[in-house]
């Protein structure tokens, strides 16, 4: 065995009497032996030739040229545009010292990428490559049976043809087999197996089985995540740990087992099994299954344009992308861009509209509802017991409402019981329905609606509705019910101490008296009631009724 380094020059590096022509301006080193050799190059274009044995051959700085010969060699180039030939054996090309990303295709025979450790670089004969600390992209070929390894960084690792066996490493890295009967080991990370082009193929990430297409007689290890073939009928199982299962189209069957799991159906009719822990299932386009298993589970149709309807008490959906679907053991539901409507069930349940005028029903649980952005509602109508909604504070209690939790949520429609609904700073939408409800919009033009019942809108401050346009609604005031206009909350005269009281003086003018409370048809089908706090004669508030309404005194709690 010989160890043999270059001169800084262009060196020619090659076995004794091998009959090796020297190119015009290299150093002829004749030193190389027909047993495993170590050749370095140093500076310069060098030339080396590695003999029979197992060499390890380092071209250094410059464009090399390395030349395994007989046995099983390992060529580093180094930087440069280097020339790789590997001979007979099988032969790896090494970027383990690289720090930039490597981009090397045995399939063509060219390298390129960062650092100018593979830019430039042509391979012949070379079965193995192994990456550096970046990010690399390697791609075997269709005929040798290829191992690619991508140590650091986030690697694209591809086999192709032939049973090749490849390793991720540290990283985040996506492997790539191809056809054959491929050892694919993700190391550390979370790895991403991929069956794109294959036909159906079965994965069991738990017991590192594969078959079917592209996947048959792979053994899978350290895989988190799996792709699967295009529009054919793939089964994908996981592992104990976290998995995303996307099985891209088809008919597909996947299952989560442990972790908390994504999975993914895309296009057909999919059975999606969470297993145990929180998982998120996305069924997709198709008449799905979804079953979440043990944990908290969503169901998912977030970012689709179609609008859905999803009911977790009756286990199924409509509309959209949820249209046939039917669901089981699933507690939240993350809607589309759509007006959703989405509803919960006796549980602990997370409805998120996100975009359009949602729907949020969270029935029985401390439900947590998010309308995301639009004008969305959350709704109690024809539930027996009255509920306490304030969106002000974002808290629930009582019936249904008991420990419920609303975020962006605008309207609210109460239940047949008496309820009290609390606006927030903006425009509320307040429903009382059935029941003696007393209703407060608070800030933001709001239309309130009492329904059947005695009910009470409450006003606490000129704020809560204002001169002009921006005024409330009361749709539905009505003598016959019992219904008032509560504004004892609310300071008459802002010049005196204390909380003074209004004085009815109906259709009357004001006569600049702090405390003075009128009202007028100011519109075809519209009462407004009116009040002055400071005496300058000019109204401070303002109230709309629908309707021509002839108010007395007993209608209001001065």
């Amino acid at each position: 065995m010989a160890v043999v380094n270059g001169t800084a020059g262009n060196d020619l590096i090659h076995l004794a009497g091998d009959g090796v022509v020297l190119p015009p301006g290299y150093t002829d080193i004749p030193l190389a032996t027909a047993f495993g050799d170590t050749l370095g190059g140093l500076a310069g274009n060098d030339i080396i030739y590695g003999g029979g044995g197992i060499d390890l051959i380092d071209g250094g700085v410059g464009d090399d040229k390395l030349v395994g010969g007989d046995g099983n060699d390992v060529l580093h180039g180094g930087a440069g545009g280097d020339r790789f030939e590997g001979g007979a054996g099988i032969d790896t090309v090494t970027y383990a010292d690289a720090i930039a990303a490597v981009v090397v295709s045995l399939l063509s025979g060219v390298g390129s990428g960062g650092n100018n450790d593979s830019t430039g670089d042509s391979f012949v004969d070379v079965e193995n490559v192994i990456g550096g600390a970046g990010g690399d992209t390697i791609i075997g070929n269709n005929v040798a049976a290829n191992v690619l390894t991508g140590n650091d960084g986030n690697d694209d690792l591809e086999g192709l043809g032939g049973n090749d066996t490849l390793i991720g490493g540290a990283g985040d890295d996506h492997l790539t087999g191809g056809s054959g009967a491929d050892q694919i080991d993700g190391g550390a990370g979370i790895d991403l197996v991929d069956y794109a082009g294959s036909l159906a193929v079965t994965i069991n990430l738990s017991t590192g089985t594969a078959s079917g297409g592209d996947a048959e007689g792979d053994v899978l290890s350290g895989i988190e995540n799996v792709y699967g073939a295009f529009l054919v009928n793939d089964v994908l199982t996981g592992s104990a740990g976290n998995n995303l299962l996307d099985g891209r189209g088809g008919d597909d069957i996947l299952s989560g087992l442990g972790g908390a799991d994504i999975l993914r159906g895309h296009d057909d009719d999919d059975i999606l099994n969470g297993g145990d822990g929180n998982d998120v299932l996305y069924g997709e386009n198709g008449a799905d299954q979804l079953d979440g298993g043990g944990g908290i589970d969503t169901a998912s149709y977030f970012n689709r344009p179609e609008a859905v309807v999803v009911d977790l008490a009756a286990g199924t959906g409509s509309g959209g992308e949820a249209e046939g679907d039917t669901l089981v053991g699933i507690e939240n539901i993350s809607g589309s861009q759509g007006g959703d409507t989405l509803s919960g069930d006796a549980g602990a349940n997370l409805l998120q509209g996100w975009n359009g005028n949602d729907v949020l029903r969270g029935r029985g649980g401390a439900d947590t509802l998010n309308g995301g952005a639009g004008t969305d509602l959350t709704s109690y109508w024809g539930e027996a017991t009255g509920v306490t909604v304030n969106l002000a504070t974002g808290t629930g209690s009582g019936g249904n409402a008991a420990g419920d939790t609303y975020v962006s949520i605008e309207n609210v429609n109460g239940s047949n019981g008496g309820d009290t609904l609390i606006g927030g700073a903006g425009a509320n939408a307040l429903a009382g329905y059935g029941g003696n409800d007393l209703i407060r919009g608070g800030a933001g033009k709001d239309t309130l609606t009492g329904g059947v019942g005695a009910d009470r809108f409450v006003y606490a401050a000129t704020a809560d509705s204002t001169v002009g346009a921006n005024a409330d609604r009361i749709t539905d005031f009505s003598h016959a019910q019992g219904d008032r206009i509560d504004l004892s909350l609310m300071d008459a005269n802002t010049g005196a101490a204390g909380d003074q009281a209004f004085t009815f003086i109906g259709t009357g003018l004001y006569t600049g008296v702090a405390g003075q409370l009128r009202f007028a048809v100011t519109a075809p089908g519209v009462t407004t009631v009116a009040g002055d706090v400071n005496g300058d004669g000019a109204s401070d508030f303002h109230i709309q009724l629908t309707g021509t309404i002839a108010l007395v005194a007993t209608d209001f709690v001065l």
